[in-house]
Parts: C-alpha cells; sequence; structure tokens
C-alpha cells in the first residue's frame, strides 16, 4: 500500500485566514506610516534605489550622485500640515513601492475577494449541498491547473508585473465560473424540487444577471487594454469572457423555458441545450488550438497538457454530434410506427406517465397500448428499446436502434488516487476495454465464438416461474394456476397485477372450516384470548370502495392493539400479597 505522505494539507478556514491577512495589513500600514511621516522620506528611498541599483560606487560617479542627492536631503522640510488625502497617498505610494507591503496588499485583495464571495454564497444561495460544493471545488482546482499553465507555460510571461495582471484578470474570471457553477447547480436542484420558492429562484437570476453585466465590462477591458497589447493578447481574453457568457446564458435560458411551463425534454429544451452546447465547445475547442499554435513548442509539459485538453474537447464535440444523430434518428422512428393517442384515448388512460410520473395532455402511444409523454418515451428509448410497463420489445414494429456492441474480455483499470498522498492531488482512473466488433485474429475470435455459443439460452419456463412468483409475494392467497392462466395472456407481471387490483381476475373462494373451532379452556387466560384475537384475519380480497378498506384496516389495528396489551398483561408480575396484620397483645 502506498505511504500517505501528508493526511491533509493546513489550510486556514476563512476566518483565520482573514484575522492574519489584517493583521499584516495593519502591521504594513503602521511600517508605512512611520516612515512616510519623515519629510525625507522620498530623498531616503531615492539613495536607497540608487545604491542597490549601483551598489557601492567609487570614483568620479560617487562624486557625480553625491551632490544631487545632498541637494535633495538638504531641501527644507515641510512645515505645513498633511492633510488626511495626501498623507494617504504618499502611505499607498510606498506600499507600492515596497515589496513586502505590496505583497501584503495582495494578499489582503484576495482575502476581501474571498469575503464577497462568502457574502454572495450566504445571501444567494445559504447552506451548499455536498454535491455543489464539490463541484466548485473540483472546478476551481481545474481552473487553476490550467491557467498556470497559460501563463508559465503559453505566455511564458517573464516580468513580475505582468504575471500580476495576469493573475488578476483570471482571478476575477475564474471568481464569475465559480458563481455560474453554482447558479447551474442550484437550478438543477430547483427545477428537480417539487417546492421551489420564488425569491430563491428570484436570487439565482439576479446573480446571473450580475455575471453577465461582469462579463460585459470584462470584455471591454480586453478591448481597452488587451487590443492594443496584441491580437492574441485580445483573443486569449475574449475566449474567456466569451466562454463566461455563454454559461451564464444557458442557465438564463433554462429559467425562461421552465418560466413557460416547456417540456424539460421536448423540442424547444433539447434545441437550446444544442446550441449553448454547441457554441460553448467550439469556443473552447478554438480557444485551446489557439493556445498550441501560439505556445510554437512541440515537446513540453505544456503542450502535452494541452493537446489532451483538445483531444478531450473533440471526442466531445464528436459525442454530442452522435447524440444529435440519434435523437433526430429515433424521433423520425417513433413519428412513424408510435401514432400519437388521441384526446379521449388519453382521458380514458387517466393517468400519470410512468416514465416522469407528470400528468399526460397528450401521449403517444406503443403496439402494447401504454401512453407516455413523447419526450419522456424517446429518451427512455435512448436506453433500453422495450415499454417501460410492460418490457415487451419495441424492435417488432420498426426499425430498432443499433446496439452497441458488448463488450468482451477483461477489463484493465489503473486508479491513481492522489487524495491518499494530498488532498488536494486529483484522483483519476485508466480503463482500457475491448469490443466484439475489433478484429481480435482468428485465434481469439474463435474462442471468443466458442464461449458465446457455450452460453445458455434464456428459458421461458424459468421466466414464467419467476413473474409467477413475483405476482405471488404481493398475493400469496391466489393459487399458482389461476396466476399461469393469466400471465399467459398478458405476458407481464404488471398487467396480472392491474387485473387483480382491479377485480378483472376474481379471487379464489375462502375456505371454509369443515370442523368447528373447540372452545377454550377457562384456565387458558390471555393466551387464549390472544390467540383468539391473533388468529382473525381480514377478507385477504381488495374491498370494491375505500370505505370498506378503511373499515377493515381499522380493524386490524385494534385487533393488533388488543394482542398487543394481552402480551404486556401476560409479562407484567403479579402483585405481591399483601402482609397479614398483627392483632394487639391484651
Amino acid at each position: 500500500m502506498p505511504v500517505t505522505l501528508l493526511d491533509r494539507l493546513p489550510l486556514p478556514n476563512l476566518k483565520v485566514y482573514s484575522a492574519g491577512s489584517v493583521l499584516l495589513l495593519s502591521v504594513a500600514m503602521y511600517y508605512a506610516v512611520n516612515v512616510t511621516s519623515d519629510p525625507n522620506w522620498k530623498a531616503n528611498t531615492t539613495l536607497q534605489k540608487q545604491e542597490t541599483a549601483s551598489g557601492i560606487v567609487e570614483g568620479e560617479a560617487a562624486k557625480m550622485v553625491q551632490p544631487a542627492v545632498t541637494a535633495v536631503i538638504a531641501e527644507p522640510p515641510m512645515t505645513d500640515t498633511k492633510n488626511f488625502s495626501d498623507q494617504f497617498l504618499e502611505v499607498m505610494t510606498f506600499m507600492m513601492q515596497e515589496p513586502l507591503c505590496m505583497w501584503t496588499l495582495i494578499n489582503m485583495a484576495y482575502c476581501s475577494l474571498a469575503l464577497f464571495g462568502f457574502f454572495i454564497q450566504k445571501v444567494v444561495f445559504g447552506r451548499l449541498r455536498v454535491s455543489e460544493a464539490q463541484r466548485v471545488k473540483d472546478k476551481f482546482w481545474n481552473y487553476l491547473f490550467y491557467k498556470f499553465i497559460f501563463v508559465f507555460g503559453v505566455l511564458n510571461v517573464q516580468y513580475m508585473d505582468e504575471v500580476l495582471l495576469w493573475c488578476s484578470w483570471f482571478t476575477l474570471v475564474g471568481f464569475l465560473h465559480l458563481l455560474g457553477q453554482l447558479c447551474k447547480d442550484r437550478f438543477d436542484y430547483l427545477a428537480s424540487s417539487p417546492t421551489s420558492a420564488r425569491w430563491a429562484n428570484t436570487r439565482v437570476l439576479c446573480l446571473l444577471m450580475g455575471i453577465l453585466t461582469a462579463a460585459s465590462a470584462l470584455f471591454m477591458v480586453a478591448i481597452v487594454w488587451g487590443l492594443p497589447a496584441g491580437k492574441d493578447t485580445f483573443a486569449f481574453m475574449a475566449a474567456e469572457c466569451l466562454l463566461l457568457g455563454v454559461s451564464a446564458l444557458h442557465v438564463l435560458a433554462r429559467f425562461t423555458l421552465r418560466a413557460h411551463d416547456a417540456d424539460a425534454a421536448g423540442p424547444a429544451a433539447y434545441y437550446t441545450h444544442l446550441v449553448f452546447d454547441a457554441v460553448s465547445l467550439v469556443t473552447e475547442t478554438i480557444h485551446v488550438a489557439h493556445m498550441v499554435v501560439y505556445s510554437n513548442v512541440v515537446v513540453s509539459m505544456a503542450s502535452l497538457v494541452l493537446l489532451m485538453q483538445l483531444r478531450h474537447l473533440l471526442y466531445a464535440m464528436l459525442a454530442r454530434l452522435r447524440r444529435h444523430r440519434l435523437y433526430t434518428a429515433l424521433s423520425s422512428h417513433m413519428s412513424r410506427n408510435y401514432p400519437m393517442a388521441s384526446a379521449e384515448e388519453v382521458l380514458k388512460h387517466e393517468d400519470n406517465c410512468a416514465i416522469c410520473w407528470e400528468p399526460m395532455k397528450e401521449a403517444r402511444k406503443l403496439p402494447c397500448s401504454h401512453l407516455f409523454h413523447n419526450s419522456c418515451l424517446c429518451r427512455w428509448v435512448q436506453q433500453d428499446a422495450s415499454c417501460p410497463t410492460c418490457r415487451r420489445s419495441l424492435t417488432a414494429g420498426g426499425e430498432a436502434r443499433p446496439a452497441e456492441p458488448p463488450l468482451t474480455g477483461p477489463n484493465h483499470l489503473f486508479h491513481f488516487d492522489g487524495s491518499r498522498y494530498v488532498s488536494w492531488l486529483p484522483s483519476f482512473s485508466v480503463e482500457v476495454t475491448r469490443r466484439a466488433g475489433v478484429d481480435l485474429g482468428p485465434g481469439l475470435a474463435a474462442a471468443t465464438a466458442t464461449a458465446a455459443a457455450a452460453r445458455p439460452a434464456p428459458d421461458a419456463a424459468a421466466e414464467s416461474t419467476a413473474l409467477v412468483e413475483q405476482v405471488q409475494r404481493l398475493f400469496p392467497q391466489y393459487p399458482r394456476a389461476l396466476l399461469v392462466t393469466d400471465l399467459a395472456v398478458t405476458r407481464s407481471a404488471h398487467l396480472t397485477i392491474d387485473n387483480i387490483l382491479e377485480g378483472r381476475l376474481p379471487p379464489p373462494p375462502p375456505l371454509r372450516p369443515a370442523v368447528a373451532p373447540a372452545p377454550a379452556a377457562p384456565d387458558a387466560g390471555p393466551r387464549a384470548s390472544e390467540r383468539s384475537v391473533t388468529n382473525v384475519r381480514p377478507h385477504s380480497a381488495f374491498s370494491a370502495t375505500a370505505a370498506e378498506r378503511e373499515a377493515a384496516l381499522q380493524r386490524r389495528k385494534a385487533e393488533l392493539r388488543a394482542a398487543a396489551r394481552a402480551r404486556f398483561l401476560r409479562r407484567r408480575p403479579a402483585p405481591a400479597p399483601a402482609p397479614a396484620e398483627r392483632s394487639p397483645r391484651s
């Protein structure tokens, strides 16, 4: 087993980090105020810079520098009292020139951004769910990794001021990306929740509008500062803004469809998702390809990571294209082979869709006469080519969906768990599979064919026995022969259960005892009464009306309560006899 080097990275929480940042800022500001209180602090700073730049200078160069410095120092000190704005400006100027003070300001800026994000979380989202927090954490580390590769592998930044500018840009963009991810996850939760407050939806919508506004402002920044720096720099910055805006607009479009009560799996929702997914994938693919071309490197860690990301995006685009082709093929197949049910049939059905459990205003009718929503049935057939209710095969009525080739041979899985070493290190798995459609050679192909021929064919008798046992678990009073007869007609356990519940399959007549039960012995006590109460059973058949079923349920509850009372009285110890009173002696 691998050795755990570090179980958890000791990162401070937000309270400790904020307190430490405020303390460091206070110390830096106190130092800056003390330095700038000296009227000649600018001359001293200039002298220190000159000594650092030129070192210990001797000869005529030192004689040329010294009079200038002396002239600066010899200036009379400022006697006028400085106002607050001038003093604050001098303090900030000094802190921006001093390296330690400058890093303290940068740290405080990140702390302020973290506090602002925490405030937005409390106001808009409240307490995050486990899945939301995990997705945000994964997106954060993934974003940090790829932007580190971009700054130091693609741009190859050499100067500290450029590093700070790019870090500031990607900090703002990444902050908005994390908020957009939270909005998307919260919308999925609200859409699946049966009772969602309107105020919760309003808060998420307001945050999405704020994200769109911020993305537009960042795009203007890219035009103003990025375009003069070069077309490549502007393209990199504009692509980040476009991806951010597309993700926010996608969630807003889903909100709009939900507000208009559009079908979540209908054509409008499907093509909305298709357009936004296509725009996002194409933009990100062009963005990564631009990075690969701009880096102009063949063998490096950055090029390897970018090429792997480009490969992933290309596969995602191909997978999305295949899903779209499958969707269009299934839609045309169902429109040709499975007609829409009439209004009378939907009204007579008087039931919810068995896939989404929502009422049906329009439905599509299968050959087995079961009704489902058109969109629900389309999504179901993509996974299973059978009726969701009776499991009848749908391939007999028309063209069948091409089945995926089965997997043969063992799968080889390699898993690397990074959290066993460091908590923030990612984990990944690599699985190697072999499909039956691949040319395995004559030897392996013959072995595969032999193994497939040796597999036993499904037994119809065993399947029928399993259906009978499934029904008998619910209705043990029905004889096996009666259930076998009905299953031979319906070929479905669900239809047989419906026949029993609706009275189309009559129950067997109750058995009458031939001998009257013997009366209980007088000394049996509570045991006899408990047996007499427990042995009473209500009629096993389903009653026709709800009132009779409720009355039978109340009788059964009273019988169980009486049996429990009898058991309690039987376990209760008998009271001890009171001691006899002594007569007083005369």
